[in-house]
C-alpha cells in the first residue's frame, strides 16, 4: 500500500513537472502556445500550418488574443509581433538588432562553431562589415541611382526582350524560353537578369549571354537555398544531429549543396582577383576590400576582412537578386493575370508617359505613379519574407508591455502587419489605388509597408530592387501582353512555396506581342 502511495505521488509530482514546462514561462512573458520537449512548440505550429509557419503562429496570436506572442522554438524563446507599432518598434530599437546563432547559418563554412557574412552576424564585426560593403558599393550602383549602371540593366532588359521574341539562343536558355518564343520559365529567367545586373557592380562586368549557364546554377542553388528552410531555420535549428540521421528529409543534402556551390563561386571570383590584384590600379569593388584587408592584416588584425567572411558576405549580398527578385516580379505576373484590369491601367500609363519608340527609364518613374504603386501593392500582398529575417534581444528589456529575455528571438511578423485589416481595410484584394491620392498621384504617406524591414537591419538592397523592378516591369508590360496558352490554368497562390522567403512554384507563362 505504501509503494502504492508513493507511487502515485511520484506519478503526479512528474504530471505537475511536466505541465509547468508546458505552459510555464518567464514572469511577464507574453501569452503563447505550450511546449514539449527538444521541439518546444514547433510541433504545434507545423500542426495547424506546415507549410506556412507565419500563418500559424498569426492563428495562435488571433487565439490568445494578443498582438504579441511568447513561444519556444526547441530550446529558444521566440516572440513573434503582429501589429504595425510593435513591428515597427521591433526593427527600429537597436538592442532588437541581434541576430539568433542558429545551425542554419553556422552550417555555411567547414567551421560551424563560427558565424560569418551579414545576414546571421552580430556585434561589431557586423557592423563594420555592413558599413565598408553599403559604403563601397554606392560607388558602382548599389544604393543609389547611377547612369553607368542603370545603361547596363538597360542592357540586360534587352537581352531578356530578345530571348522572349526569339527563343533560346544558346542550349542553357532551353531551361528559359520556348524554342518558338514567346513563352519564359519564372522567376529564373528574370532572376538571371537581376544577378547578372549585380555582378556588374561587384566586378564592374557582366556576363554575356553565351556564358550565363554558370549563373542559372547560381540562381536555382540560391533558390533552392530559399525554398529549402523556413521562417524559424527548419528542424536542423532545433536538433542539428538529426541531419546524420536523416540527411535528405531535414533538408540538410539539398541547403549543403547550395552553400558549397554558393560558396566556390564565390571563392572563384575573390580568389582570382587577389591573385591579379595591383595596389595602382583598383578594378572594382572587390579589389577595396582586398586593398582593406591587406591594410588591416599589415597591422595585425584578422578577425574583421579576412577571405572567409568576404566569401560569405558575398553569398549573403547576392542571394536576393539571384532569387528574391525574380520571386516578386513572378508574384506580380500571376497577379497581372489574375487582375487583366490593372495590366490594361499600367501599359495605359506606360503608352502616354513613354510611347512604344524606347525603353522606360528611371527618369519616367515620377511620371508613373499607377505603375509605381501597382509595385509597390504587390509586395504588400506578396510579402516576400513574411517573418523577415529574426532579430535576438541583446538585453533583458520591454515591448508592448511585456519582458523580453535576454537571446529571446524576435520576430517582425511582416506578413501580419501586411495583412492586417485594421490598418489595410481590405488587404485580400490587389487593389494599388490604396497607395494613391484623390489626384491619382504617388501618396508615400499611404505606403507604411515595410517590404525591406527597417533600422540598422534594413534590406541593404532596397534601392537596387525597386529599380531594376520598375524598369524589367514597364518594359515587359510595354511589350507584351500576358495570357493563357492552351492547356493553362490561372495561378493558384495556394501553392506558392515558403521557406526563408516566398517563392511561387516555377511556372510557364504566355505572352504575346502587343498591337
Amino acid at each position: 500500500m505504501l509503494t502504492q502511495v508513493l507511487l502515485l505521488i511520484c506519478a503526479v509530482i512528474c504530471l505537475y513537472i511536466s505541465y509547468r514546462y508546458a505552459v510555464g514561462r518567464p514572469d511577464g512573458f507574453p501569452p503563447g502556445p505550450p511546449r514539449i520537449p527538444i521541439f518546444g512548440s514547433y510541433l504545434f505550429m507545423m500542426m495547424l500550418n506546415a507549410k506556412y509557419l507565419h500563418k500559424s503562429v498569426l492563428k495562435f496570436s488571433k487565439w490568445y488574443k494578443s498582438d504579441i506572442l511568447g513561444f519556444h522554438v526547441g530550446s529558444f524563446p521566440v516572440v513573434a509581433v503582429h501589429n504595425a507599432e510593435g513591428v515597427k518598434e521591433l526593427l527600429n530599437r537597436q538592442e532588437f538588432d541581434g541576430r539568433p546563432q542558429v545551425f542554419v547559418g553556422k552550417m555555411r563554412t567547414s567551421n560551424i562553431d563560427e558565424m560569418y557574412g551579414i545576414f546571421f552576424r552580430e556585434g561589431p564585426v557586423w557592423k563594420e562589415q555592413r558599413r565598408f560593403i553599403l559604403r563601397y558599393l554606392r560607388d558602382y550602383g548599389f544604393g543609389r541611382r547611377f547612369a553607368d549602371f542603370e545603361s547596363v540593366m538597360q542592357e540586360q532588359i534587352n537581352d531578356l526582350l530578345d530571348l522572349i521574341r526569339k527563343g533560346p539562343r544558346y542550349q542553357h536558355e532551353q531551361q528559359l524560353s520556348k524554342t518558338d518564343g514567346y513563352r519564359v520559365c519564372v522567376p529564373n529567367t528574370l532572376s538571371v537578369i537581376v544577378v547578372n545586373s549585380f555582378l556588374h557592380i561587384l566586378t564592374n562586368e557582366h556576363c554575356p549571354r553565351a556564358e550565363q549557364a554558370e549563373l542559372l546554377q547560381l540562381v536555382k542553388m540560391a533558390m533552392q537555398f530559399q525554398r529549402r528552410t523556413d521562417d524559424y531555420g527548419t528542424i536542423l535549428s532545433i536538433i542539428p544531429w538529426i541531419r546524420h540521421i536523416f540527411p535528405k528529409a531535414s533538408s540538410y543534402e539539398a541547403l549543403m549543396e547550395s552553400n558549397v556551390f554558393l560558396y566556390k563561386y564565390y571563392e572563384k571570383v575573390f580568389d582570382s582577383h587577389l591573385t591579379s590584384y595591383d595596389d595602382c590600379s583598383e578594378r572594382n569593388f572587390i579589389d577595396l576590400y582586398i586593398k582593406q584587408m591587406k591594410l588591416e592584416h599589415a597591422e595585425g588584425r584578422t578577425d574583421c576582412y579576412n577571405r572567409e567572411q568576404f566569401i560569405i558576405s558575398l553569398v549573403d549580398f547576392t542571394i536576393p537578386p539571384s532569387s528574391a527578385v525574380g520571386a516578386q516580379m513572378g508574384f506580380l505576373l500571376q497577379y497581372f493575370l489574375l487582375y487583366p484590369e490593372v495590366l490594361k491601367r499600367v501599359q495605359a500609363e506606360i503608352d502616354a508617359v513613354v510611347g512604344r519608340g524606347r525603353l522606360p527609364t528611371l527618369d519616367d518613374r515620377r511620371y508613373m505613379p499607377y505603375t509605381e504603386a501597382t509595385l509597390r501593392e504587390g509586395m504588400r500582398i506578396e510579402t516576400l519574407v513574411p517573418s523577415d529575417f529574426p532579430h535576438k534581444a541583446m538585453t533583458d528589456t520591454e515591448l508592448m508591455g511585456f519582458k523580453i529575455p535576454k537571446d529571446t528571438i524576435m520576430i517582425p511578423a511582416l506578413y501580419a502587419f501586411h495583412m492586417d485589416s485594421r490598418t489595410w481595410g481590405d488587404p485580400e484584394n490587389f487593389r494599388p489605388e490604396r497607395f494613391l491620392d484623390e489626384n491619382g498621384k504617388l501618396c508615400l504617406s499611404n505606403d507604411i509597408t515595410l517590404p525591406f524591414g527597417a533600422g540598422k537591419r534594413l534590406c541593404a538592397g532596397e534601392t537596387f530592387t525597386r529599380n531594376i523592378m520598375f524598369l524589367m516591369t514597364a518594359a515587359l508590360c510595354q511589350n507584351f501582353n500576358f495570357i493563357l496558352a492552351p492547356g493553362d490554368k490561372l495561378p493558384d497562390l495556394t501553392k506558392n512555396l515558403n521557406g526563408l522567403s516566398l517563392t511561387p512554384l516555377d511556372f510557364w507563362i504566355q505572352l504575346e506581342e502587343r498591337q
